[in-house]
């Protein structure tokens, strides 16, 4: 008898890793309202309309046409909102299956599990809505320009490269609280507290690959000349602005929401009402400033990295990798899945070794 509970034990704990494996599962995402032209691109690369109610999950790619807006709802109650002429890649989203996954899954109040969420903005804007997240949850957006972490908040994330080849990267805190890095930078991890904005301007890697080839090409050679200003902010260090956010932004925000989105209303309306009440455009920046009075904001100084922030690689890109490396030989995502993985490990193991749950 003891041989044979032996012997039950080992095959119990030969399908750990299995049941472990099944029980982080690929989440689901739902398509909300959509306006104008809006493709979905799946990981063959294949292209087709997307439509209201349809269902994907990570490896898609979301794109936006001109005057278009998509609505994605996630299965663990987030939503995102894409503005007009956004790309968004959805990298990773994992959750462990729960009963308060319902569909639709937009009457999801809080995150009902540990899940791991991973998009990508290449371009474009979105606006999130992202309800209280599981405590061994994570949201990370990442754009070309840096990453951004996401806590049961109301936010939106803007990158755009202009004709002069470069990027700016905005990110808007309206609720809740999220952390962003660029990569480029010296400066570490920046807490964006509600109301307040961040932006950095920062060479695109097209910029970046012209200034090389410019610079190793023969004199009276083709190489393009890039624009002296474009010059000036390639060569100068990256810098981090933090100031309110525009009312012109807040009122945008509002506006998008209640247009694209099956938001409450109150959402959109608590926006507003904030707008009402924000400094201006042209009052944080008087005459076209480079950056925010002192009034009202402020350029953040270099800041370390302390034991409890991940230090962001800058090996790539215009200032960091495409992926989420963290200079550890792992990811940050790998790290955040393990965490989930080794919690559900135990709770099996648990479960195997006491199936009635009396600790006997």
């Amino acid at each position: 008898m003891i041989s044979f509970f032996k012997h039950l034990g080992m095959v119990a704990f030969a399908l750990l890793p299995v049941l472990s494996s099944a029980a982080l599962q690929s989440g689901k995402v739902q398509v909300g309202k959509i306006t104008g032209s809006v493709t979905i691109i799946d990981a063959k690369a294949q292209r087709k309309p997307l439509a209201t109610g349809a269902i994907f999950q990570e490896g898609a790619r979301v794109e936006t046409g001109v005057d278009s807006t998509a609505e994605l709802v996630f299965s663990n109650g987030a939503s995102l909102v894409l503005t007009p002429s956004t790309l968004l890649e959805l990298r990773t989203f994992r959750q462990v299956p729960s009963a308060g996954i319902t569909d639709p899954y937009r009457q999801i109040e809080k995150d009902p599990s540990p899940s791991v969420t991973e998009v990508e903005v290449p371009r474009g804007k979105i606006i999130g809505e992202v309800r209280k997240l599981n405590a061994l949850s994570t949201f990370t957006v990442k754009t070309p320009a840096g990453l951004v972490r996401i806590r049961g908040t109301v936010f939106s994330i803007e990158y755009r490269v202009g004709s002069d080849g470069i990027g700016r990267v905005v990110v808007s805190c309206v609720r809740g609280s999220v952390e962003t890095i660029v990569y480029s930078s010296n400066v570490g991890p920046v807490s964006v507290d509600p109301g307040m904005q961040t932006s950095s301007s920062v060479p695109s890697a097209a910029l970046i690959s012209n200034l090389a080839r410019a610079s190793g090409a023969p004199a009276g050679g083709n190489a393009p000349a890039p624009a002296p200003a474009a010059l000036a902010v390639a060569l100068a260090p990256v810098k981090v602005l933090l100031y309110p956010i525009p009312a012109e932004e807040l009122a945008e925000i509002s506006a998008i929401l209640a247009a694209a989105s099956t938001l409450p209303a109150e959402v959109s309306t608590t926006i507003n009402a904030m707008a009402a009440t924000a400094p201006s455009l042209a009052a944080i920046f008087p005459n076209g400033a480079a950056e925010p009075a002192k009034a009202f904001g402020q350029v953040v100084s270099e800041s370390p990295v302390t034991d409890d922030k991940v230090p962001v690689s800058k090996a790539g890109a215009p200032g960091a990798p495409l992926s989420s490396s963290n200079g550890g030989g792992g990811t940050q995502m790998d790290d955040n899945l393990k965490k989930i993985t080794d919690n559900v490990n135990r709770s099996v193991e648990q479960k195997q070794l006491d199936p009635s749950g009396t600790g006997i």
